[in-house]
Order: structure tokens, then sequence, then C-alpha cells
């Protein structure tokens, strides 16, 4: 079941939030089941955000020779659909947990925290891929590294394996 936009004024203050943050990764799609689990076991509704972080899309537009907005529009539907088979993939049948998807644009820790805030979410759920060499992880943490040092609620990291 996939639950319209509510707006700021009109969202039901009783109503019980956890976001997940999808990727597409592995890490990401473990954390949505767990997500999904917590939401129905919690009798929550599940908020599934995609970040799509545009940095440099200008520049990946010109080598396309295509105007910014078409490949933006592009990949909003690129991701959409991905999202949207993700979900339906993983459907269990289970019409109790009211699920919204989103797309969101920006940078994905400061988007998880906005929407996270925007929505006075109680648990917010990330795939974490463990340690890694990774240089830019090493240098300025992950995602969720970043999510858990700033945000008010609960974060639930949820590992590859």
């Amino acid at each position: 079941m996939v639950a319209g936009k509510q707006s700021g004024s009109d969202k039901n203050k009783a109503r019980s939030w956890i976001l997940v943050g999808v990727d597409f990764s592995k890490p990401g799609r473990r954390a949505l089941i767990e997500a999904r689990s917590l939401a129905r076991r919690r009798e929550a509704a599940l908020l599934v955000l995609h970040v799509i972080d545009g940095h440099g899309l200008d520049e990946i537009a010109a080598l396309a020779g295509l105007p910014e907005e078409d490949l933006r529009q592009r990949l909003g539907r690129e991701r959409r659909k991905h999202l949207g088979a993700l979900l339906a993939e993983l459907d269990d049948g289970d019409a109790e947990v009211a699920t919204e998807q989103m797309i969101s644009w920006g940078t994905p820790f400061e988007e998880i925290l906005r929407k996270a805030a925007d929505f006075a979410v109680d648990l917010i759920v990330l795939g974490t891929a463990g340690r890694s060499a990774d240089l830019e992880r090493a240098l300025f943490g992950s995602t969720a590294e970043k999510v858990l040092r700033a945000t008010p609620c609960p974060v639930l990291c949820v590992p590859t394996e």
C-alpha cells in the first residue's frame, strides 16, 4: 500500500514513521527488508527514501550533449522505476504496512536528516557495508556515520552479512 504525501500540518502525529534509506546496494536492500519487518511489528508507516546526489550532473550533461534538466528528469524517472521494482520484488502482500516511496535530490545524509525531521520519524534504518578501505570514507565518514552523528532519533545500521 502506498500512502500519499502529507503536508507537515496534515500528518497524523499519532502515526509512527520508520525511514529507510535505499541506495540499491546489497546493504540497502537488507535495510529495506529489516525496516519493513520492524514497521509491521511496530504498526508503523514506512518511508522509503532514495537520494540522488546531483553533484557534477551539469558536467555529465555537457559531456553527453544533453540539457541538464533532461538528464535530471531521465535519472529521476529511472530511479523511481528502480525503486518501484525493488519494492514490488520484496512485496510480501502485507497491506498492513503503509509505505511511501520518495526520491530526493541532494547530499544523501543531509536529505535523510531533512526527511526524518519533516516526517518526525521514530527510527532511521540504513544499510552499512561494514569496514571499508575506501579513502573517502576513511577521511569523511560514511552516510550512516554522518546520520548517526547528527540525528536526534535512533538509527539502526544493518550490516551486509
